[in-house]
């Protein structure tokens, strides 16, 4: 007889494995962006007048900054393109760093526009914070690209999505734009994602939508759900305000989860997520 639990044991070993190992490059910044996609790029939002993260090889734009040069330390402006090193380096800089000095550059700075490539990590803080508040475009690709360099083997497409963050002091339309292209540089949708609406939703199915108010108050809207359950982290503060809700008629119990019958203004977004969750919440992280 087969022991399910066994089984089940193994596969989840294996999936961690899996998903933790590294190959023998991934370690390595030397990556390529492929030429029809910095070109399909370089046409809808340049042209680019200056590469940010480059070297004397693999450089897209004159003039460009190499390793040495270390451009996290320099003014950025103009109209910039950015592939940076995806690896912390030495020095302890990340990813972070690069995204967070595009949108200060853009919001704060003299850079008109930045063009980033980065990994689809949309789970990292960083995303709440520097992208899907700021950006102006953000262009998904179809199937993994395809990077060159001196690290590229045959058929060896990055094991992570990629999506191309576009920071810009002015652009046509509201909102964020949100567009998606081939592997191969050709454009295939666009569609534009309302910034004002905003969305927290929990692995157990729990979904409330929101927007923000004057006063940064933050309104969650009618037919949002929230977790029916305070967790044990819950404060009496806000199981008084869940209390109060209940009482009010603002929210009721549908089967395993609260319903908001109406809109209902919290004080802020982290009191709007904290409500929705049960326990103590970040709302600025969770709202997206």
């Amino acid at each position: 007889m087969v022991d399910v639990g066994d089984d089940r044991d193994w596969k989840r070993e294996f999936q961690n494995w899996n998903k933790n190992r590294s190959t023998d490059f991934s370690q390595k910044n030397d990556f390529w962006t492929p030429k029809e996609v910095f070109d399909a790029l370089n046409e809808r939002f340049g042209p680019f007048e200056v590469d940010l993260a480059a070297s004397d090889e693999n450089h897209l734009v004159e003039p460009y900054f190499t390793k040495d040069d270390n451009a996290l330390q320099i003014e950025w402006n103009g109209v910039a393109w950015c592939n940076p090193p995806y690896v912390k380096q030495p020095d302890k800089t990340s990813l972070k760093d690069w995204v967070e000095k595009a949108r200060e550059s853009v919001i704060n700075g003299e850079a008109h526009r930045i063009v980033m490539l980065i990994p689809a990590y949309t789970s990292n803080g960083y995303w709440h914070t520097e992208i899907f508040p700021y950006a102006s475009h953000l262009v998904f690709f179809r199937y993994r690209l395809d990077f060159g360099g001196p690290y590229h083997t045959k058929g060896g497409a990055s094991r992570q999505p990629s999506v191309a963050v576009v920071w810009s002091k002015v652009w046509s339309g509201a909102d964020t734009q949100l567009l998606t292209m081939s592997n191969k540089g050709e454009w295939l949708t666009e569609e534009v994602w309302d910034r004002k609406l905003l969305s927290l939703r929990l692995k157990n199915g729990v979904s409330a939508q929101g927007y923000f108010i004057e006063g940064d108050r933050f309104v969650v809207m009618a037919g949002s759900t929230a977790n029916a359950d305070e967790r044990p982290s819950c404060k009496d503060g806000t199981k008084k305000i869940r209390d109060q809700l209940r009482s009010e008629g603002a929210v009721d119990q549908v089967e395993d989860k609260l319903r908001f019958q109406r809109d209902v203004t919290f004080s802020s977004p982290s009191a709007a997520a904290t409500a929705v969750r049960g326990m103590p919440s970040n709302g600025r992280a969770l709202w997206c």
